[in-house]
């Protein structure tokens, strides 16, 4: 009981002095005045989970790379009613990285600089990205290596440790319930179709207004057109004309590529394709693409033992999901939480 009061005392204290802070940051003006959307930070507390605090400064710090996204929202009451929406999801991941982080410290769990070091390298391998280019790719975000290590990687490692205590020894997967998933998805599994192509990329800032972006477009559509010109070379237009630093040299190259590797919307395009055929532009990603299929290859069957492992995953990973989300709700239950927005 004594701890309870020391604790309400010291966080009453706590949100006096936040509430006589001054405006910290102020990112537009008005907005009816400007209809832009923005993060106005007059620093004071969003949350309490247990004995720590969550700052509105943490929140609108999370939600900033989705500003772009969300100027693309034409209608004022439609962009503010899914900035709040996005506001209150990215509040209670917060709340939930919060009991995590709390829970790995009961564990005695704790992420090393060596586990993040590893983990970085398998970011870099995965992407066939250098150290130099994943700096880049962050701060064109505006982050920092430092920043993506130890706000993005380690909270998702510290889950990863906790949930490897608390949830997973409660998840298992029968081969009865293997074999119904591959009958059920026999046709999907047999799709094992693939793509050899080209693109030349034109890049959009994240930040980029309308009229920036209405630039870029019009630059990958005049690629289009010098692309399907007779006699036209892909690749020598990929080496001089595009703007991906990573298959720039190789003319654009993309190598074969199966589903899953491309965004959604370029995907669908791409595996409708015909061999040497070029679309384009297509939005997706950080830009706009013109893209070259070179070559196909047509999908085949694929055995249970080819794709049991796969299936295994799948099943466990919704029932991991499923497990997770029972066992944050029980600590919920236990834990002291207030929102304040």
């Amino acid at each position: 009981m004594q701890s309870r009061r020391k604790t309400t005392l010291y966080l009453a204290a706590l949100l006096a002095a936040l509430a006589a802070l001054v405006t910290l940051t102020s990112r537009a003006r008005d907005a009816a005045a400007d209809d832009k959307v923005q993060l106005r930070t007059v620093e004071r507390i969003v949350g309490i989970v247990n004995d720590q605090i969550l700052l509105l400064s943490q929140l609108n710090e999370r939600l900033q790379p989705m500003i772009p996204r969300l100027q693309q929202i034409q209608d004022l009451t439609a962009r503010q009613q899914k900035l709040a929406e996005l506001r209150r999801q990215a509040l209670e991941q917060m709340v939930d990285e919060k009991l995590i982080a709390q829970q790995a410290l009961k564990l005695k769990l704790k992420v090393t600089d060596n586990e993040l070091e590893r983990a970085i390298k398998d970011v870099m391998k995965r992407n066939s990205l250098t150290k130099a280019q994943l700096e880049q790719a962050l701060q064109r975000e505006g982050k920092s290596l430092y920043a993506y290590k130890h706000q993005l990687l380690a909270p998702q490692l510290l889950r990863l440790k906790v949930l490897n205590v608390t949830v997973r020894s409660r998840v298992s997967v029968s081969e009865d319930e293997i074999k119904a998933q591959y009958q059920k998805n026999l046709r999907a599994l047999g799709v094992d179709a693939k793509v050899n192509a080209r693109h030349i990329f034109v890049e959009v800032p994240s930040n980029a207004g309308e009229a920036v972006v209405a630039k870029r477009r019009a630059l990958a559509k005049k690629l289009y057109q010098m692309a399907t010109k007779k006699g036209a070379d892909f690749a020598a237009l990929a080496k001089q004309h595009s703007q991906d630093p990573v298959t720039r040299a190789q003319g654009g190259d993309l190598g074969w590529f199966g589903r899953g590797t491309l965004p959604t919307d370029i995907e669908d395009v791409v595996f409708k394709m015909k061999k040497g055929e070029i679309r384009g532009p297509l939005r997706g990603g950080r830009g706009f693409h013109v893209i070259q299929v070179v070559d196909t290859r047509a999908s085949s069957a694929r055995p249970y033992k080819e794709v049991r492992r796969q299936l295994r995953g799948q099943i466990y990973g919704r029932k991991l999901e499923k497990a997770t989300k029972a066992w944050l709700r029980e600590v919920r239950k236990k834990a002291h939480i207030v929102i304040k927005i």
